[in-house]
């Protein structure tokens, strides 16, 4: 049954994305290395649904999705390894400020809330390098003063 939802899924996408047939092709070869969503498992699927919905929240073709399901512990080291120097960065201060019990909850939805007001971005993933470069100073002057607000 998931099958079916992410496969509906994904062809609702590749229409708000207007991907002609050839593309859509290519991107599933690319992200999947088959050609069909119905040759893929439901994890590959999985894969293919979140990658476009992330191109079609960055088009502003759909809404940023408020509810995503929690990690995988192979999700997350692949996002881990995925993430630049400076993400980690600000993950690192982010944890940081928890350890000093300036910051109550440091999941990655906490942060990506925080993340959104700062800077206007949905997700800490989708933060360009200035915007990066805004986030970590902003954390390191809170780090600093020590107080509950930034």
């Amino acid at each position: 049954m998931m099958t079916a939802n992410h496969i509906a899924a994904i062809h609702v996408l590749k229409g708000k994305l207007a991907q002609s047939d050839d593309d859509y092709r290519v991107l599933l070869q690319q992200l999947t290395g088959k050609t069909s969503s119905k040759a893929m498992t439901a994890a590959e699927q999985q894969r293919v649904r979140d990658h476009m919905q992330g191109l079609a929240e960055r088009q502003g073709l759909v809404p940023a999705t408020t509810r995503r399901r929690p990690l995988t512990r192979e999700q997350f080291d692949q996002a881990k390894k995925a993430a630049s120097p400076r993400e980690r960065k600000v993950w690192a201060l982010w944890h940081q400020l928890h350890r000093d019990g300036l910051v109550n909850n440091k999941s990655q939805a906490a942060l990506d809330t925080w993340v959104h007001r700062q800077v206007g971005v949905s997700a800490l993933r989708f933060a360009t390098g200035p915007q990066l470069d805004t986030l970590i100073e902003a954390l390191k002057a809170w780090v600093a003063r020590g107080d509950g607000d930034a």
